[in-house]
């Protein structure tokens, strides 16, 4: 169940309103999204969506329970992420201090297989600890 845990709403991100409700079953093929790291991009309208393409993609953000449309989410793109586990994970595998992770757009969760042909993934960070991750969403990493 992945937390925010050093986050400053100021300097490591932003706000912007869900554009539809967000329950235990608006994720890839029904699955949860609450308590995960999901990738977003912003709408033409300025709302927040589960992100399609990396290269949309702003940041990422938990719901820590079902989410309304029109109800604000906290976005980051700059923090730390505590209690990450497999379920974040794309091939639901525990996390492994000291890998970079990446968001595969396509499956809506993290892996540690770096962009190249085929893979739509994002930059999102390095884990310190095995469950603790951190968020540097989008930087080049060389």
């Amino acid at each position: 169940m992945s937390r925010y845990d050093k986050y400053d709403p100021k300097a490591g991100g932003f706000r912007a309103p869900a554009n539809a409700a967000w329950t235990s079953t608006s994720g890839p093929s029904s699955a949860t999204d609450l308590f995960r790291v999901t990738g977003v991009m912003l709408n033409g309208s300025g709302r927040a969506v589960r992100a399609t393409s990396a290269l949309a993609c702003v940041g990422i953000t938990i719901a820590h329970g079902p989410i309304g449309a029109g109800s604000p989410l906290d976005i980051m793109t700059n923090g730390e992420v505590i209690e990450l586990d497999a379920l974040d994970l794309q091939a639901n595998t525990a996390p492994v201090a000291g890998t970079k992770y990446y968001l595969d757009i396509t499956a809506g969760r993290l892996t540690a297989t770096a962009p190249g042909a085929g893979i739509n993934a994002l930059y999102v960070g390095t884990t310190v600890e095995a469950n603790r991750l951190v968020v540097r969403v989008g930087m080049v990493q060389g």
